[in-house]
């Protein structure tokens, strides 16, 4: 089962948070401090805590609506997608075909579940399953073989009729069977022993297990209610972290025995604590093993600790590639150390505390998060409130790539106002938490943020609100420098020659390849500016339109915002190109060999070496023609050598052979996609 939307009611500032849908690695909810991320994280870990964690309505209803107090209040929705395994078991319990793998679980302030398909509300009726009715009428004795044949036929026929009344749900009628029954039975008595005392006998036990069953009916869970209990049976775990609380690494073991006695163990001993059972060890005997003063037992008190570190860093951090660690206890008297060497790094074990805070911080979080999830690290709906706050800025961008990592068998949401813990190279992982009159609500419409959260996407992206690009009302964002070196070339000698290019009020900005221009566009849509992004007709260019298309431009209907695929203006439709393309290939190589002299005589060749083969786009086709030979094709020196050819260009009648009319098409296609 694998949470994918949510959503949050009356729950402190949230009066509804809208539906909060997640992609499927990790979700980042973006906010300024006081927006409701907490309590937006808090109100979905309550739905199913690792540890009781109940709804409490006079602590977290919504201020200012005592009156309106209701117990019945539902205050999360989460929908999941099942598993194949769950859509096969749930679909033994219907009739009906399972034509759905979605379910919607709500919990309401009574910590009470309910089960929704939608669409399909009498998938799961409330009545009894026939193998449920089966299974109690079973329950009623068989005849025996020694009875007489009247007898016989009459309890054969009251067996009938219980079983008939009840698989067509008549519970009720049962009752008054127990009567009509047994004067039934007894009317077809033999008058002589044995048989007569075995059918006595028969007749006694069924009139009980008859009286029984109306009661084991109304007992018995109806198709919804196993239906009901089976999905909330499989609902995975919620983690909620906050306090990554640090693991300091030495502990004096006698000191955190009598504050457990005192109960006033402090954070720190919590965590101490923690460790210990992670790792297989207990308090007591450690203490005791100290206090001996026989050197065997010491010692083996010593490869208890080694076996115990052995075993923590085999199920913690053998589990990451990144930043490999291997853990080392030893004691000293009753002081507890704790050390780490970084497997990567030829510096030896150093004790935690002196590890960088990045490091610690990693440690005690893997623990926790193997404490918090029984050791699997998977399965789990993992909620982290402000990660990484005291991390600098390279650590926060370790943090995310561990992110990663959790969030490979785990669901994974956390909640920022840093901007380096922002990927907007994934934007569809991106939501903003606004506060409005009614309340906190989640967005995935960068347009609507406030000023506070705007500023910190802005900052991720790595740019200032001033920059010209932002400033621009039309933007067409282009996948690389190179592109836009020619474009605006190009456009420059249209001009000169009294044709349209690209209008002048239409600021160009270049990425760095197709994916760039997905999170650049994405960003600018949100800020309500006009973009239009150009993508090159190769495999990726192709498949980044289609992302920036299908996921972002369709959410924002009323954004002026629009894609072009360089190859399907300029070539056949479908067919690949690139900014390159524009040219004929003989020039192209031409200023190929020209940008590339030093390379190509140093290399022993002369020219004509150079030669192109096959067909298709031209770019790979040169890449391959420089390989063949040992030289490192540089395509921006190329581009640089044309750039130098359009400038010194008059009019159009100066390109080469068929650019004009490639390039017409191309700006047309762009000028359209703004509307123009």
């Amino acid at each position: 089962m694998q949470i994918i939307s949510f959503r949050v009611y009356k729950y402190r500032n949230i009066e509804d948070s809208g539906e909060v849908s997640l992609s499927d690695a990790l979700t980042c909810i973006v906010g300024k401090n006081q927006s409701g991320k907490t309590a937006l994280l808090r109100a979905l870990h309550k739905f199913n805590p690792h540890d009781s964690d109940p709804y409490i309505m006079n602590r977290e209803w919504p201020r200012g609506q005592r009156t309106k107090r209701d117990k019945s209040q539902k205050v999360c929705d989460v929908r999941f997608r099942l598993t194949d395994a769950e859509v096969e078991a749930l679909a033994k319990l219907t009739s009906q075909e399972m034509n759905t793998d979605e379910v919607v679980i709500s919990k309401d302030y009574q910590g009470r579940f309910d089960v929704a398909f939608p669409g399909m509300p009498d998938l799961f009726p409330e009545a009894l399953h026939p193998n449920s009715i089966d299974g109690i009428c079973d329950t009623l004795p068989a005849v025996p073989n020694q009875v007489g044949p009247e007898f016989i036929q009459a309890a054969k026929s009251c067996l009938d009729e219980v079983r008939r009344t009840a698989t067509e749900g008549r519970f009720s009628s049962l009752t008054e069977m127990v009567a009509t029954h047994g004067e039934r039975l007894s009317s077809t008595l033999s008058p002589d022993n044995p048989q007569r005392q075995i059918e006595e006998a028969f007749r006694s036990e069924y009139v009980n297990k008859l009286g029984e069953m109306k009661t084991a009916f109304q007992q018995a869970p109806t198709i919804r209610q196993q239906a009901h209990d089976y999905l909330v049976s499989q609902i995975p775990t919620f983690i909620y972290m906050d306090d990554f609380r640090e693991f300091r690494g030495r502990a004096d073991l006698s000191q955190v025995r009598d504050r457990r006695a005192k109960k006033g163990l402090n954070p720190d001993d919590e965590t101490f604590l923690m460790i210990l059972q992670l790792a297989g060890l207990d308090l007591d005997t450690l203490i005791e093993q100290g206090d001996s003063g026989d050197e065997n037992i010491i010692h083996e008190r010593q490869l208890d600790l080694q076996d115990a570190a052995n075993t923590l860093t085999r199920d913690v951090a053998g589990r990451w590639e990144q930043n490999k660690y291997r853990i080392e206890f030893r004691a000293d008297g009753q002081t507890f150390f704790t050390e780490i060497e970084e497997v990567d790094k030829d510096v030896g074990m150093i004790p935690l505390e002196e590890q960088s805070k990045g490091f610690v911080w990693f440690f005690s979080f893997d623990l926790r998060f193997m404490h918090d999830s029984d050791g699997t690290f998977e399965g789990c709906v993992l909620l982290l409130d402000e990660p990484g706050l005291h991390l600098h800025p390279g650590g926060q961008a370790d943090l995310l790539k561990r992110l990663d990592s959790y969030a490979e068998k785990n669901t994974l949401i956390y909640t920022t106002h840093l901007p380096f813990l922002i990927d907007l190279r994934e934007p569809e992982r991106i939501k903003v938490i606004n506060q409005v009159e009614d309340g906190a609500v989640v967005s995935d419409n960068f347009s609507g943020c406030q000023p506070d959260e705007k500023l910190t996407l802005q900052t991720a992206l790595g740019i200032r609100a001033n920059q010209s690009y932002l400033i621009s009302d039309k933007n067409l964002v282009v996948e690389g420098a190179h592109d836009y070196w020619l474009l605006t070339e190009l456009s420059n000698v249209f001009q000169r020659s009294g044709k349209e290019g690209i209008p002048e009020d239409i600021m160009i900005t270049a990425g760095g390849g197709a994916p760039e221009v997905v999170h650049m566009a994405t960003f600018m849509i949100g800020q309500g500016l006009e973009v239009v992004s150009l993508f090159d007709s190769d495999k990726e260019g192709r498949s980044q339109e289609e992302r920036l298309r299908k996921a972002w431009i369709t959410r924002y209907k009323d954004a002026k915002s629009g894609t072009v695929l360089l190859g399907d203006t300029t070539h056949a439709v479908g067919e690949d190109a690139t900014i390159e393309d524009l040219f004929p290939e003989e020039y192209y190589l031409e200023k190929v060999k020209e940008s590339h002299q030093e390379k190509i005589t140093d290399a022993g060749l002369q020219q004509e070496q150079v030669a192109l083969e096959g067909d298709g786009p031209i770019l790979p086709r040169v890449e391959v023609a420089c390989s063949k030979h040992g030289l490192m094709f540089n395509k921006g020196s190329v581009a640089k050598a044309i750039r130098r050819d359009l400038v010194k260009s008059a009019t159009v009648q100066d390109l080469p052979d068929g650019v004009e009319a490639k390039a017409e098409k191309l700006f047309s296609a762009i000028r359209h996609a703004f509307g123009l």
